[in-house]
Parts: C-alpha cells; sequence; structure tokens
C-alpha cells in the first residue's frame, strides 16, 4: 500500500523586521511581524522522529521531541552561509509542523507541533552535509519560565491551570482546550517552575496535561480523563488493524501497596493493603505539597492510586504498526489517534490458541520515518488500571474491574 505523503514545514524568519537589528532591521526591505509563514521543506527531509506522551499513568507528561535531518548539499541551511536561501532566518525557536495527507493533500493528520531547539550541521566528509533539527513542542516554554511569587486564587483545577499561564511571567500563548476540573485547588502562592506547578495541579486532580499534536495546550479532567469508546482495534488474526510486534510486560514498577500523599498545609493521607504488602513486602509511593483544597480528597487520591497498584497483572506496553501494511483507510485511523485514546488489541501467543483481548490507553507516540519506511510506536497501559467504573459502559462499567472514582 502507497504511504501518506509527510509534510515538514519550517516558519523561517529571514524577512521580519526587527528594531535595531542589522540584518532585519532595514526599512522597505524585512516585513513587519504578524502570522508565522511556514515554508515547506519536504524536498529537503531525509528522515524524521518524533516522541511525545509519557511513560506510564502514574507520570506526568513529558516535553514532546522531533529530530528532522535536512539535505544540505547546497548549504542551504548552513546559518553562516550568506548566499543560503534562508540565510538570516534560521534561529531557535522557530515553528515546526509534521503533518500527513493520504488523499492528496485536501487534509491533513497532524503529527507534530513544536519548536527548534537546535540546528546542528553535520559534515560527516568533504562531499556530504546534512543538518539535524531538533525540536520541542510547546512544553519546552514552560519549563523555561518561572512563576515568581504568583498568587493563585481558589478555583476548580481548570481555572487554578488558566491562572497560572496566564500569570504575567508565564503569558503562555498557544491554544488551549481546557476542562473545568473535578477537584478544587486550595490557594497558593507560587515561586517555582511554571512546567512543575501546572504537573503538580495535573497530579492533585488526576487529570491529564499536555500538548496536543496539533500545538494545543491540553487539560482533562479526572472524570473525562480517559474516553469511553474504543478509537481502533488492533488484531493479529486480520479482522482489524495489523501490527507489527507487540510487548507484554509484568514487573513490579507498577507495585504500590503504601500510598503516603501530603497537600501543602495539610496532614499526611496514607492508604496500604496488608495482602500485597504481605506477598511483594512494603512497596511505597509517595508525593508531597499538593494544591488540594482538603485532606479527604487527598485520601481519595491516595486509595484510588493504591486500588489500581496494590497487584500487578500482565498488560501490553507497546504496539508497533507499520503504515506500509495498512489501507489507506486504516492508515487515516493510526494518524488520527492521539494520547488518552482508548484501544482494543489482540493477541494470539505463540503455543496457544486462545486470543487475549485487552483495552489500553495510549500513553505515548513515537514517530519513525523515512522515504521508504513510516512505522509508529504506541506506549500503553491498561484501561482496567486508568480508567473510572462508567456505569451502563460495556467496556469500564464491569464490577471486580473497574475501580471506583471519586
Amino acid at each position: 500500500m502507497a504511504l501518506p505523503t509527510i509534510r515538514v514545514r519550517i516558519g523561517f524568519n529571514q524577512d521580519v523586521l526587527e528594531l535595531d537589528d542589522l540584518i532585519r532591521g532595514k526599512l522597505d526591505f524585512n516585513k513587519l511581524a504578524g502570522a508565522v509563514v511556514l515554508t515547506d521543506v519536504t524536498n529537503k527531509t531525509l528522515n524524521v522522529t518524533t516522541s511525545r506522551g509519557r511513560s506510564r499513568d502514574l507520570d506526568a507528561f513529558t516535553t514532546g521531541t522531533a529530530s528532522i535531518t535536512l539535505d544540505n548539499l547546497d548549504a542551504g541551511f548552513d546559518p553562516t552561509n550568506a548566499s543560503g536561501a534562508y540565510f538570516g532566518g534560521i534561529e531557535p525557536l522557530m515553528l515546526v509542523i509534521i503533518d500527513a495527507t493520504t488523499d492528496g493533500g485536501s487534509s491533513y493528520y497532524d503529527i507534530f507541533t513544536g519548536f527548534v531547539n537546535t540546528w546542528l550541521v553535520n559534515y560527516p566528509n568533504s562531499a556530504d552535509s546534512t543538518v539535524t533539527v531538533t525540536c520541542s513542542d510547546a512544553f519546552m516554554k514552560l519549563a523555561n519560565t518561572q512563576l515568581n511569587s504568583a498568587s493563585i486564587s481558589s478555583a476548580n483545577t481548570g481555572a487554578f491551570i488558566e491562572s497560572m499561564l496566564d500569570n504575567a511571567s508565564v503569558a503562555f500563548s498557544p491554544d488551549r482546550s481546557i476542562e473545568t476540573g473535578n477537584s478544587t485547588m486550595a490557594s497558593q502562592t507560587l515561586s517555582e517552575n511554571t512546567l512543575q506547578a501546572i504537573q503538580t495541579a495535573e497530579f492533585s486532580e488526576q487529570g491529564a496535561v499536555f500538548i496536543a499534536k496539533n500545538g494545543d495546550f491540553i487539560f482533562k479532567q479526572r472524570h473525562s480523563t480517559y474516553p469511553s469508546t474504543i478509537s481502533a482495534t488492533f488484531s493479529d488474526d486480520g479482522s482489524d488493524l495489523p501490527y507489527n510486534r507487540m510487548d507484554q510486560i509484568l514487573g513490579n514498577d507498577f507495585l504500590y501497596n503504601n500510598v503516603r500523599l501530603k497537600r501543602e498545609g495539610g496532614s499526611e493521607q496514607t492508604a496500604s493493603n496488608a495482602g500485597s504488602q504481605s506477598k511483594y513486602l512494603i512497596r511505597t509511593f509517595s508525593r508531597q505539597d499538593l494544591y488540594n483544597s482538603t485532606d479527604a480528597t487527598v485520601l481519595d487520591i491516595a486509595n484510588h492510586i493504591l486500588a489500581k497498584y496494590a497487584e500487578v497483572d500482565p498488560r501490553f506496553s507497546d504496539l508497533e504498526v507499520d503504515l506500509e501494511n495498512l489501507t489507506t483507510s486504516e492508515q487515516n485511523t493510526v494518524l488520527d489517534l492521539e494520547c488518552i485514546d482508548t484501544v482494543k488489541v489482540e493477541i494470539t501467543p505463540v503455543g496457544t490458541s486462545t486470543q487475549v483481548s485487552r483495552f489500553s490507553i495510549i500513553d505515548g507516540i513515537q514517530w519513525s520515518i523515512s522515504p521508504t519506511s513510516q512505522k509508529v510506536v504506541f506506549l500503553t497501559s491498561d484501561s482496567s488500571d486508568a480508567q473510572f467504573m462508567i456505569l451502563n459502559s460495556t467496556l469500564f462499567g464491569k464490577l471486580d474491574d473497574a475501580k471506583l472514582g471519586y
């Protein structure tokens, strides 16, 4: 099957007017700054890798990254080449968008949206040159800002996060999709890294905060963190989306039977499981300085984490898909998937005739793209661990399986 067409665009700044700049400060030559103009560099792109998401359900989403290797035989991407097409406009923090189309360009699916970190010009020999462009998503901007004695009023989690984003020392501009939140945060005076503060609010809510593949800032409240419908089904029997490989893991990194949490100004709240401790010894998970307004809510979080992790079960940890093996419709389904989507994964293990089926949450998405190959790895966690019980749901309404929420 024909591969989707990948498009790589970069917002070079070479003709934007900048006062008091020797190159960009020329009147009647440079343009007043406005919307970023993206330049298509797909024909120079040799390969692309991206990584977005988190390692597991208990972890915060990390800064998404991308690496783009460009052909530089004409020295066009060399920032010191005065005759290069982009001279004067090759800088850090320029907008980068990577997307794909399966219909000739009528519509595109976003893969990564972020900003340039570095331009590394490579000269492997006297007859060759490439440029490696490393990129990060908008979390990088938040990670480089600091809240300075910021007074954040008590509010639902969504408004609490909005206040941090709008703080004068942060002034975060990307588009946002922020839900209300199901918990109340207490008033705080914050002097700390902005991203870390937002991730503390994320944990205090037990929600999800990440930068979407289209560049938007996303906050999902606890009760809508995970979809109640399946976005895709992957199977090894030819009945649904095929995949190259799948890994299953059973380990103690997802085992906690002694949970100890404390909010700012509150008392430590603990939850423990004696049966699990007798079987596995004591495995402690602790977190301090949460923003919740009451100890009762912190205890709810502790009990919920204990319910999810006091026992261990096998889980599907990652799934690799080769887009060359998919129909156009199947490629569209895969390209449309996003972090925290729910998928169904089916496998008939070697040596058995019984198919194993599990519902999984997408924790991370990693693309590896070249002119002849497009593969994506989905990092997953078991939905029965992550999802709250939903009444009347065939997926998450099962007694003795789904976890009670709060």
